[in-house]
């Protein structure tokens, strides 16, 4: 008789363990399948609005590198009759108001490319300070810009193309 009670409370309870693990692995198959969805969700988010930011700021970025590049500040900055002194400064400040006008970009790109980004804008300012100095006080703004673009191109490598490469590397990572 104890062997017939528990056939019969198996035959009840094997497909209610069968039925428990069903489910189990429907929920456990359901949940990872919401997992995916909310994922995938996240990465069309992204792609929809902080992608188009990143690019932005990217674009910013580089425009900031290419406009305090030395020849091009130069162009920007040198008036004629301009003493080296008056060219000198308005290097700087122009340099350091590309600088702090961009710098809320660097919330959109990693903390080595925004540290390249600030090492160039600092050997730009280092170079303008070296041309001024090698210049001389008596020499004009012409001399000292035409010294300056020298010097520049004479580094190996280029700060600012460094920082440029950085930038543009880290776009193509983002694709």
């Amino acid at each position: 008789m104890g062997f017939g009670i528990i056939l019969g409370i198996l035959s009840y309870l094997l497909p209610a363990i069968v039925l428990f693990f069903a489910v189990w692995l429907v929920t456990i198959t359901f949940m990872k399948n919401q997992k995916m969805k909310r994922e995938a969700e996240k990465q069309a988010a992204y792609r929809e609005t902080l992608l188009p930011l990143k690019l932005q700021a990217s674009e910013r970025l580089i425009l900031l590198l290419e406009r305090i590049t030395p020849s091009r500040a130069v162009n920007r900055a040198l008036e004629p009759g301009m003493s080296a002194f008056t060219f000198q400064m308005g290097l700087l400040k122009n340099i350091r108001e590309e600088y702090e006008h961009n710098v809320a970009q660097q919330l959109y790109v990693s903390s080595s490319c925004w540290s390249l980004i600030r090492a160039a804008k600092e050997e730009v300012i280092r170079q303008v300070n070296i041309a001024a100095a090698e210049n001389g006080a008596s020499a004009g703004a012409a001399e000292m810009a035409a010294l300056l673009i020298e010097n520049w191109s004479t580094l190996a490598p280029d700060p600012i193309q460094a920082a440029i490469d950085q930038v543009k590397q880290e776009i193509n990572f983002k694709f």
